[in-house]
């Protein structure tokens, strides 16, 4: 599971309405932190084309920068052992190329495999087995 995947994730429980943030990663098993594509895109010889994919990853970090939840985004990145994200975001950081490339690759590059999300508000537990969360709700957690 994608850290921008978790970012965007809540509990759908009747009794989670007041959850307004994912639910928090409280165990780690297996972490895999992938190569970042744009790593190999500062080689010269690949005829420009890493220089495209260099820009479509700062695009995409710059555009989904607004909508992140950022104390949350933290949170889940220090449960995984990732302590280099700055506390906020300011205007001119969030222009940075250097800061959204390394933003693309925490939220792009790194996977929780196996591990368990924790509901803050209902305290359930959703395991996450092979990259896959199972958020599936009983029944009397639906009404």
């Amino acid at each position: 599971m994608r850290l921008l995947t978790h970012n965007v994730m809540r509990n759908n429980a009747s009794g989670a309405s007041k959850a307004t943030s994912p639910p928090r990663i409280t165990a780690v098993t297996k972490v895999r932190v992938d190569d970042s594509s744009s790593s190999s895109a500062d080689d010269d010889d690949d005829g420009g084309a890493g220089d495209d994919v260099v820009r479509r990853e700062v695009e995409f970090a710059r555009h989904v920068l607004p909508v992140l939840d950022w104390d949350s985004l933290l949170r889940a990145a220090s449960a995984l052992g990732l302590t280099s994200l700055p506390e906020s975001v300011s205007t001119e950081l969030a222009e940075d190329e250097g800061f959204l490339r390394a933003l693309y690759h925490v939220l792009m590059n790194v996977h929780l495999v196996d591990g368990m999300l924790t509901c803050e508000v209902t305290g359930k537990e959703f395991p996450v087995t092979d990259g896959i969360v199972n958020m599936m709700l009983e029944e009397h957690e639906c009404e």
